[in-house]
């Protein structure tokens, strides 16, 4: 059930919606990233759910910042006992 749910709202997300929320986390995120982003968790989001977002984000790790990468490696292991 909660793949759907993530699934659903990874289905939602906009630019405006990820950069945002890199600044409430103290990361700027540019427009190049967030569309990286969005694009990655959309093409990949069935692969992510049944386990492999870490293998999913270092596969991406060379295109974002150095910061932002950071950034996402630790929100992955605050938020994985959702997808897990």
């Amino acid at each position: 059930m909660n793949k759907n749910i993530i699934k659903a709202y990874a289905s939602t997300l906009t630019t405006d919606k990820v950069i945002e929320f890199g600044k409430k986390e103290g990361v700027n995120v540019t427009e190049e990233e967030a569309e990286l982003f969005i694009k990655t968790i959309r093409e990949n989001a069935d692969y992510i759910l049944d386990g492999h977002a870490l293998e999913v984000l270092e596969s991406k790790r060379d295109e974002f910042s150095t910061s932002t990468y950071e950034k996402l490696v630790e929100l992955y292991n605050q938020y994985k006992k959702f997808i897990d």
